[in-house]
């Protein structure tokens, strides 16, 4: 009986075997047939979502949304010029768009001295052609706004603002950068204009009828000439081929006669040239005579109010800035002439005693400045006053961006001398007439014209109200440090979990916003760039040692990560180093590790390896340390705590 169990239980395992493998070849073959046709459904299925608008509108807007913008950068309606002034000037730029001629030159360059109007004139323009739907972009360069490094994005900010316009323009620059986050966030400007506005920009007149113009305000206002070199290679060069741009795109470009600038668009005749200087006198004359009579129109001069506006006309030298600032002056801004009549103002400034070689500009400047520092105020009163006066400015003029009162201030409480107890609303409030965002603690201050800080800053130009920026950067170094020691925390965001990529975070923008302060998002940003301008300091020196040899530290990548700028991390660390390098400085530097922060970094570059990851953030700054004589304890990239490198 076990002998037949044993020949039934072989039997059936073999019929079970082969039903299997039967089963097999089968399925196998069945596959075989139907494999290419269920590839074929996927494609035409796949073919299908894509036909569809909402879903290829969808990812259109992943990949330009993934581009970097200059935020800020657009027009301001509160620029444009008075109704009625510049009407000719207006009326030939307005010709120069709407003439679609291929001949026509396709860059309108305005160039004149500063105060003349010409950013009114730009934004008048922008305001103009936005209405009629024709403005393809607004681009103003901000000389208070270099930190941000405007002029690396500005054809791909251009290339988005266009794309907006038009669906199938943004097809095609979403087609451009799909799956090429190099080219997304390159900065360089060449590979943008090659392959963000001219690659598109050829269906731009198939795609849009009638004239679009791009309006480039403030050109000077980038930075030194080297920030502008690429820029000025491309639009006075007609080897970038911008002539094949099409003959509906127009460029209107405004800057003042710098030498670089001059160099590269005073020759070619794809640029118009129009100087404000060839703007006949008795027009710009005409035009501010106009704008004063509507400044002052309810001022009381107890005489005939038409030749206190044609004395001011006349007294103006064509510059709009000097208008604007008699102007304010005379109606008595911010106690500005405090206990004297608008008729006695009016005459203080007419007669103030100028010199020949002063340029008139200055001279307005030094009156007013003069009005709220009195001569006749006791010496040591006055002293006091232009202390305070030339910290506080200091503070303005030498950060990196502008920032509010309320970040001013709190910067301010860390300072490590008595500049510490200035109260800085009391110095700022008199200068409306020189500063923006004075009436609104959270809003940045920022000079109205950047002529007022160049008249501050050059000691010939501004004599006793000379800024020396150079001084505060030891005052915002210290402050810097100072407010990531206290403020910095771990997960300072409150993120609902460390695994999950920043990316992923729906409401992280919302998140940043009321968790980092905008001082602290300022000092994690700047502070290494404030250290390396300020002349050895032992004091300075030890706040560094101790930020590098506390937790902070990791916390800071944290935050740079959040920001979306843990990519320039190794930049400033070297920075850093090449600071300590010059003064001869030895540290101990401690890097505390632990599984957890790996993904604190990780949430900015999550396609990238822990040891990739580690390579980019320490490893060119570790053969620095070597070089600086510097001891380092650094992450290594399995996590074994406190991984010791000799120097």
């Amino acid at each position: 009986m076990q002998g037949y169990n044993d020949v039934f239980d072989k039997l059936l395992r073999e019929f079970h075997d082969r039903a299997a493998g039967d089963t097999l070849v089968v399925v196998h073959r069945i596959w075989e047939n139907l494999a290419p046709k269920v590839d074929d459904l996927r494609e035409s299925f796949l073919e299908y979502l894509l036909s569809l608008p909402d879903i290829r509108n969808a990812g259109d807007t992943v990949d330009l949304n993934s581009m970097p913008y200059a935020g800020g950068a657009g027009f301001n309606k509160r620029k444009h010029c008075l109704e009625g002034t510049r009407a000719e000037l207006l009326k030939e730029i307005c010709d120069w768009i709407n003439n679609l001629e291929k001949d026509t030159p396709r860059i309108f360059w305005l160039h004149g001295p500063a105060g003349t109007g010409k950013s009114s004139i730009a934004h008048t323009i922008a305001h103009q052609f936005q209405q009629l739907d024709r403005l393809g972009s607004c681009f103003c360069f901000d000389r208070s706004r270099i930190a941000e490094r405007r002029h690396e994005k500005v054809f791909g900010t251009i290339a988005k603002d266009l794309a907006n316009r038009d669906m199938s323009l943004r097809r095609q620059l979403s087609t451009v950068v799909h799956n090429n986050d190099a080219l997304k966030n390159t900065t360089d400007i060449v590979q943008q204009w090659e392959e963000l506005i001219m690659k598109p920009a050829r269906m731009l007149s198939e795609a849009i009828v009638g004239p679009i113009v791009v309006v480039m305000d403030a050109l000077d206002e980038s930075g030194d000439s080297d920030s502008r070199r690429d820029l000025l290679h491309i639009l006075g060069n007609s080897e970038s081929h911008i002539t094949d741009l099409p003959p509906n795109l127009r460029i209107l470009l405004t800057s003042r006669h710098l030498p670089d600038i001059y160099a590269a668009l005073n020759s070619g005749t794809h640029v118009w040239r129009k100087s404000m200087d060839t703007i006949p006198p008795e027009l710009t004359k005409r035009d501010i005579f106009r704008y004063v009579s509507g400044q002052l129109s309810q001022v009381d001069f107890g005489t005939p109010s038409q030749e206190v506006f044609a004395s001011l006309a006349g007294s103006s030298g064509q510059i709009f800035e000097w208008a604007r600032l008699a102007c304010a002056y005379i109606r008595g801004d911010n106690n500005a002439g405090i206990g004297l009549k608008p008729q006695a103002r009016f005459t203080a400034l007419i007669t103030h005693s100028t010199s020949d070689h002063v340029p008139l500009l200055d001279t307005m400047y030094k009156f007013t400045l003069e009005t709220i520092f009195p001569k006749d105020q006791p010496p040591s009163q006055r002293n006091l006053a232009l202390i305070r006066f030339k910290s506080v400015m200091a503070q303005v003029l030498g950060t990196k961006e502008p920032l509010s009162l309320d970040s001013l201030t709190s910067m301010r409480c860390y300072f490590k001398n008595l500049a510490a107890d200035i109260d800085i609303r009391t110095i700022v409030e008199p200068m409306a007439a020189f500063l923006s965002g004075i009436t609104d603690s959270s809003v940045a201050i920022r000079p109205l014209h950047a002529s007022f800080s160049d008249f501050l800053t050059d000691r010939d130009r501004s004599h006793e109200f000379f800024i020396d920026v150079h001084l505060i950067h030891k005052d915002l170094a210290f402050a810097s440090l100072g407010i990531m020691m206290k403020n910095l925390r771990f997960n300072i965001c409150d993120l609902p979990s460390s695994y999950l990529p920043n990316a992923e975070v729906l409401d992280l923008d919302d998140r940043i916003k009321k968790c980092l302060p905008t001082e602290l998002v300022y000092s994690c940003q700047f502070w290494t760039d404030h250290v390396r301008q300020v002349p050895f300091n032992s004091a300075l020196a030890a706040e560094v040692r101790a930020f590098f040899n506390n937790e902070k530290l990791l916390f800071w990548f944290e935050v740079l990560s959040l920001l979306k700028l843990v990519n320039t991390c190794a930049g400033s660390l070297s920075a850093l180093i090449q600071w300590a390098m010059v003064c001869g400085v030895t540290f101990t530097l401690r890097l505390y590790s632990d599984c957890m922060y790996y993904s604190l970094i990780k949430n900015a570059r999550t396609s990238l390896t822990r040891q990739q990851m580690l390579r980019d953030l320490f490893g060119h700054s570790v053969v620095q340390f070597q070089q600086a004589r510097l001891t380092c304890t650094y992450l290594h990239c399995h996590f074994h705590r406190r991984k010791h490198i000799s120097p």
